[in-house]
């Protein structure tokens, strides 16, 4: 499996490469993001690679950092979207800016991305916004030493939720307001707590 690609610079173009290490020329495909970053044909080169592997055949997909090539795998893992469709996602936007947009869920600035209609703008939201975002994931051990249940938690979360506040943004007010709260609170009782504290 080839994960790193370092040598002399033989091709660029704006979708691919080629690339010499020890007399083999390989072939990659790149983000423009990529292309634009790259030396001058002849100057020496690295990339990270993507080598993907299929009954059909090989293809090579290059990286100027481990921020693009993270995206780019998360992109992939969604059904619907194969590594020349992302790399052309990738294109489109700097991956700061392409996360800041799945973050903040905003379907119009991904739809201007060529290659991303609405539901598949829809799509990328919902399965990589709390991935971005850190997932606010719960801490389970410390909900219950305090005595409070999972049920109890993600029932407000879901509720704050409804409210418009983020996956990680409720599930982080429910757990600060369970901590000062006693053991058995009703569901109502800590949503109004977490309400009381406001969005962080």
């Amino acid at each position: 499996m080839i994960v790193r690609l370092a040598g002399q610079l033989l091709e660029k173009q704006p979708d691919h490469a080629v690339i010499d290490v020890h007399g083999v020329g390989y072939h990659v495909w790149l983000t423009l993001n990529c292309y634009e970053v790259l030396p001058a044909v002849g100057a020496e080169a690295a990339l990270k690679i993507y080598h993907q592997i299929r009954e059909d055949g090989q293809a090579l997909f290059g990286f100027v950092d481990d921020q693009e090539l993270d995206l780019f795998t998360h992109l992939i893992g969604i059904s619907g979207i194969g590594a020349k469709t992302a790399i052309g996602m990738l294109s489109g936007a700097l991956p700061a800016e392409f996360k800041r947009r799945v973050i903040n869920g905003d379907e119009e600035a991904l739809t201007a991305i060529r290659g991303v209609g609405p539901k598949m703008a829809r799509r990328i939201i919902t399965e990589l916004r709390d991935k971005f975002e850190g997932g606010g994931a719960w801490d389970e051990a410390a909900l219950a030493g305090a005595g409070h249940s999972m049920d109890v938690a993600s029932r407000a979360a879901l509720s704050l939720e409804s409210l418009g506040y983020r996956r990680s943004e409720a599930r982080s007010a429910v757990q600060a307001v369970l901590k000062k709260l006693p053991p058995g609170t009703a569901v109502e009782d800590v949503i109004r707590a977490a309400l009381g504290g406001g969005k962080s």
